[in-house]
């Protein structure tokens, strides 16, 4: 999100009501503001856990919790008149935004205290590709708090019936040997259609969104951006092959679509939910929402499949402390609690949603099942998982934090740059035109076209800021 963007998104946002919530012009210094967004069974992790836990191991304090569907419009808004909370939870995509209007407060000089912060050891556990990203100009304005990776979701039951019926051309189940060719051809022989040719059964599925396109362009050797970050770099042959790569897929897809349409009844996952779908390409959120839609769907996750290079992509949520909050010292108090050893293994017992971004827990035997959440009228909210299912569910998430033999490298990566916002919102777009059957560009010529968006939005932003336009 570019600067003028927001500038325009606060002066729409300043005419919503109730833009200061209850008590925050007037907390005491014992007092904390807690925000958050999310679903309303995480409010037992984040307030019935989180809040009040602190305030039990600090006695005196008192944590105010709040959840905004769109929390980060509130943010600006409250950073428009002066207010802000003291802990935020942010998603990374806007963080850089956040920091470019000075709506965060810089963390080194809590994380280098030498009483309070965090030891070298303590900041080496966080994913370092993600810990790195987040440093602007030599100062961090959040910590992060899980790291959401995108994989390979398979349906056992569809592997197993072809390979029954084809016991000399079987499939094996998806790995981390997995290349795209690999990929490419079990998509083909698991395609079924029948004898009018309609497809009835999907060899391949996906959201068309940026994280297929960012994951692809880098198991190919592509970069995103060059060392600047004012210049895309998906106009490039490793740019055309990810692309082409892509649209070869699609004639073993189901009707591929945005992602802004991905919670339709007709997504990718409603067909592979419901045994449509050999293969879907998803995050790491999306295995407990299968779970608890059909229990008796037989499907597991591997790594995605690798080309040149094995990269994983993913995100990440940080927790931030407003430069406006007036218990700064408190707030970091509680930062620092909700992302320690504990409270993020707590945060993957409870959601599953992403793993933690602290190694440590990754790696620890104790992440390996999980319990889940269960309402006080009994309801499963987000479903256990079992010490046996780990093989099939949660193994694949070692991946991306585990060191290719060889190049050290960890494949996973987080794309966090100034303008990454923007550039992912132009590649969902050319993902649509290069999909529709009414194309008439070359993959080439879309992919210039795309470029050449991008940058005008850099330029646009950069002259209005009243820096001259990015040398390419």
């Amino acid at each position: 999100m570019r600067r003028s963007h927001l500038i325009i998104l606060l002066i729409a946002a300043a005419t919503i009501a109730c833009l200061v919530p209850p008590g925050v012009t007037s907390r005491s210094e014992n007092e904390l503001l807690f925000t958050v967004w999310g679903m309303p069974f995480e409010d037992n992790l984040f307030r019935d856990g989180y809040a009040r836990d602190f305030e039990k191991q600090n006695p005196g304090v008192a944590v105010n919790y709040e959840t905004y569907p769109d929390v980060t419009k509130k943010y600006l808004v409250w950073h428009l008149r002066g207010f802000g909370a003291d802990v935020m939870r942010l998603p990374i995509t806007d963080y850089h935004a956040m920091v470019s209007i000075g709506a965060l407060e810089p963390l080194d000089q809590f994380i280098e205290d030498p009483e309070f912060g965090l030891t070298a050891e303590e900041q080496a556990d966080f994913m370092p590709s993600l810990w790195q990203a987040l440093e602007i100009d030599g100062e961090r304005y959040a910590i992060p708090s899980d790291n959401a990776q995108y994989g390979l979701y398979y349906n056992k039951t569809i592997f197993d019936r072809y390979n029954a019926k084809h016991p000399e051309d079987r499939i094996p189940y998806p790995d981390a040997s997995w290349t795209w060719e690999d990929l490419r051809s079990a998509a083909d022989r698991l395609t079924v259609r029948d004898e009018h040719g309609e497809t009835i059964q999907y060899g391949v599925d996906f959201d068309l969104w940026a994280w297929p396109f960012m994951a692809f362009l880098t198991q190919a050797g592509g970069e995103l951006w060059d060392e600047d970050q004012t210049t895309t770099l998906i106009n490039s042959p490793r740019g055309l092959e990810t692309l082409q790569f892509i649209v070869d897929l699609l004639p073993h897809a189901g009707p591929l679509r945005s992602a802004d349409l991905k919670d339709s009844a007709t997504g990718p996952d409603k067909f592979f939910v419901t045994g449509q779908t050999a293969i879907l390409l998803d995050g790491s959120w999306r295995a407990p929402s299968l779970e608890l839609t059909n229990p008796d769907l037989d499907f597991a996750i591997a790594p995605l499949p690798h080309h040149r290079e094995r990269a994983v992509v993913s995100g990440s949520v940080l927790w931030a402390i407003s430069v406006h909050s007036r218990n700064k010292e408190l707030a970091w108090k509680m930062v620092k609690f909700i992302t320690n050893f504990e409270q993020s293994l707590r945060y993957w017992d409870a959601l599953r949603v992403a793993p933690p971004s602290r190694l440590s827990v990754v790696r620890d035997e104790a992440f390996r099942s999980t319990r889940g959440i269960i309402d006080e009228r009994g309801t499963v909210r987000s479903p256990a998982m079992p010490r046996e299912r780990w093989e099939d569910r949660g193994q694949w998430l070692l991946y991306a934090t585990t060191p290719d033999p060889a190049t050290g490298r960890m494949p996973g990566f987080v794309p966090v740059t100034p303008y990454q916002k923007d550039l992912e919102e132009k590649i969902k777009t050319m993902l649509g035109r290069a999909v529709s059957p009414h194309r008439q560009e070359s993959l080439s010529e879309l992919l210039d076209a795309t470029a050449t968006d991008v940058h005008r939005v850099i330029d646009r932003d950069r002259l209005a800021r009243g820096a001259p336009a990015a040398v390419r």
